[in-house]
């Protein structure tokens, strides 16, 4: 990034870009959740087989049935929340792809506007995932998710060294 007079200067990362850095988180999120059910699963079961409570529609079921909500809810919230804020703004799907979320600012995401733009994801997925979409048509590449936290996500330069002169021989 560059600055300038009137701040950074800095290239957005556009929809496709953004779509398969989830992707790459989507595949890591999901692998932690189902580790997570499987471990609570295992744990849980064989109560649930000892006292007869296998049988459908009884209230446990109901109990089971929140709990694998809850957690396919915390998994993905505490993934983006804490990478967004402890790594700098990078989850490995975007670490992968070199892009990166910042305020609007310049300055890293703080745990307020982390929240908020996980908060935004959610209304996203809400919408079945066509509130993404609103990336590929906003000038400055936000979805509402950016909106809402006032971040943008932004394509890291690749780095340039220079190479050392060869010396021709003959």
């Amino acid at each position: 990034m560059e600055e300038r007079e009137g701040g950074i200067v800095a290239e957005y990362a556009g929809f496709w870009v953004r779509v398969a850095a989830y992707l790459i988180d989507g595949i890591a999120v999901w692998f932690m959740g189902a580790c997570l059910v499987a471990i609570i699963g295992l744990i849980t079961v064989p109560f649930g087989i000892t006292r007869g409570l296998l049988v459908p529609f009884h209230p446990v079921w109901y109990f089971y049935g929140g709990t694998w909500s809850f957690i396919w809810l915390i998994v993905p919230a505490a993934y983006f929340i804490l990478l967004w804020v402890l790594r700098g703004g990078q989850t490995p799907g975007m670490m992968a792809l070199r892009i990166k979320v910042i305020r609007a600012d310049g300055s890293p995401l703080d745990w307020g506007a982390a929240v908020v733009r996980f908060l935004g994801y959610v209304i996203c997925w809400l919408t079945l995932g066509l509130l993404f979409v609103w990336v590929a048509f906003d000038g400055r590449k936000q979805g509402l998710h950016d909106k809402m936290a006032d971040t943008y996500v932004i394509i890291l330069p690749r780095a340039r060294e220079a190479l050392p002169e060869a010396e021709f021989s003959g």
